[in-house]
């Protein structure tokens, strides 16, 4: 499976009461939506008052918990609270529209929200919006404006990942050490994030062990994390403990259900022998691509690439350029072109994400097959 990125943005924690440090991620869970039922509750309480907390906290709640735990029925919870604060509010929560967009993969939804409210101060969710429409130079200057205004752990944190993806890892290192240090409340979860992406970096740069160690920190301040579990069990295969990266699967498949760490099971399976096994995984990963959102395609689209067909891994590729048309789709969408057998195209795409300043590992190891199929090496 392809190598995960770097988050553009902090987990944040909002309005939502959590257990302190020392808490496992059942225990963070459990409280979380413990928390939110209270929230549901005090909306239906309200519903004939224009109390707008109870639906904003709502609404933060679940855009925290889809982070969280990667349950995809969040966004849709999240978009319900939004509605509720909507009709609740005498001005437009433009803000919460464009965090809601974001988070589904629609920064044009994003700016159009912002547009309808200029008076918004959303310095940082326009800077997503400039990423994810690929516009990396104004969406830098954005950051490091506020950077420089407002030191905060966020911004180091996305200046990190946009480090990552412009192909200097040191310095992604540097830079969410800076915001790691910057933070200062108690949730297990975001400190277990930090070390989780400092393994990404490492990883991103071939230094398996060093993304072991990274993996296992952040588990153990977050014991059961199923982010941390699969990046772990993703490494280890790449170790060839296969054995024990199977463990971690069963685990994660257990916590999520997600199709792509089914599928990396699957792999696991077939590698061993077990093509039954493999064929069940695979149809359950399938059936889970199949009933997820179209706007969070891209692990579908590495899925069809591998196991077909693969005119669906394209159509969903492209899909996904035109609502996100940065290097991270691009990569994608040069990836399905590729497998189609159209390697110009595949160039025309990634190549001016790549001279914008996109430098990742993968997209210069597309570009380099896609240059090599036209008989025109790539250099780096």
């Amino acid at each position: 499976m392809a190598l995960s990125r770097i988050a553009a943005a902090l987990v944040l924690l909002l309005a939502i009461a959590l257990p302190a440090q020392g808490s496992d991620y059942a225990a963070l869970r459990a409280g979380l939506e413990q928390r939110l039922d209270a929230l549901q509750q005090r909306l239906l309480d309200t519903g004939h008052n224009r109390d707008l907390a109870p639906a904003r906290e709502l609404f933060e709640g679940w855009l925290y918990h889809a982070r969280l735990t990667g349950d995809h029925g969040s966004w849709q919870r999240a978009s319900a609270a939004l509605d509720e604060l909507e009709q609740r509010s005498l001005a437009l929560p433009c803000a919460e529209q464009a965090q809601l967009a974001l988070a589904t993969h629609q920064p044009a939804g994003a700016a159009a929200a912002l547009e309808r409210c200029p008076d918004v101060a959303a310095g940082k969710l326009q800077a997503d919006i400039d990423l994810y429409q690929g516009r990396y130079p104004a969406a830098v200057a954005r950051m490091t404006r506020l950077l420089n205004r407002d030191p905060l752990p966020e911004y180091f944190a996305w200046m990190a990942s946009w480090r990552l993806y412009s192909g200097s890892p040191q310095e992604a290192h540097a830079l969410l050490e800076a915001a790691e240090k910057r933070y200062h409340n108690r949730n297990p979860h975001q400190h277990a994030w930090f070390r989780l992406q400092r393994g990404i970096v490492a990883l991103e740069q071939g230094d398996l062990e060093r993304a072991r160690i990274f993996f296992e920190q952040s588990l153990a301040q977050l014991p059961g994390w199923w982010l941390a579990q699969e990046h772990l069990a993703e490494t280890l295969l790449l170790q060839g403990d296969s054995a024990a990266a199977a463990l971690l699967y069963d685990e994660v498949i257990a916590s999520t259900g997600a199709g792509e760490f089914l599928a990396a099971r699957a792999g696991i399976a077939g590698s061993a022998g077990d093509e039954a096994l493999a064929s069940a995984l695979l149809a359950r990963a399938r059936a889970d691509f199949d009933q997820r959102p179209a706007t969070l395609a891209g692990h579908a689209v590495e899925f069809f690439l591998e196991h077909g067909p693969p005119e669906r891994a394209l159509a969903l590729a492209r899909a996904d350029y035109e609502a996100r048309p940065y290097g991270g789709s691009a990569t994608l969408l040069a990836r399905a072109l590729l497998a189609a057998g159209d390697a110009a195209a595949a160039v025309a795409v990634l190549q001016p994400e790549v001279d914008r300043g996109w430098n990742t590992a993968e997209a210069q190891r597309v570009l380099a097959e896609a240059s090599a199929r036209l008989g025109s090496p790539h250099s780096v």
